[in-house]
């Protein structure tokens, strides 16, 4: 904490950044994710403010995997989909697969509930996303 706010003091960014990730690290290790998630929204905020593309995806994707292990799905995505088109920009094959494969697994615990409802309450509905393969949204339930 003494690093971050030297380096708040001095205007280092990259300092800032540096120390930010790593508070967040070891928060989250402490379980203190409310504090974890505070510092990476710092850190993509630095990260973005010097062009650091790579950090900003590193973050995107702390972030996405904080909330899909809270439950909070839709924040999952939000921060998967922006990891996603980071990852893109960089031209790394092995991060956007990564960030592919994280955005999935998201996407689909977003719908898990109504998929998991369509199964035990609505035959039909069933029926028809699997043999007209039509979007699973226009066949779950509305919440």
């Amino acid at each position: 904490k003494v690093y971050l706010e030297l380096c708040r003091e001095t205007g280092d960014n990259d300092g800032q950044g540096s120390a930010a990730f790593a508070l967040a690290s070891a928060y989250q290790q402490t379980g203190d994710i409310a504090s974890a998630v505070t510092h990476l929204e710092a850190f993509i905020d630095l990260a973005q403010g010097t062009g650091q593309v790579r950090s900003q995806a590193e973050a995107c994707n702390s972030l996405g995997v904080i909330h899909n292990k809270q439950g909070d799905a839709r924040s999952a995505v939000h921060y998967f989909e922006r990891f996603f088109e980071l990852a893109r920009s960089l031209g790394d094959r092995a991060l956007t697969d990564k960030a592919r494969t994280n955005l999935g697994i998201a996407r689909g615990n977003l719908v898990m509930g109504a998929y998991v409802q369509v199964v035990a309450n609505d035959l039909s509905a069933l029926l028809k996303w699997k043999n007209r393969r039509a979007a699973f949204a226009e066949v779950a339930p509305r919440k």
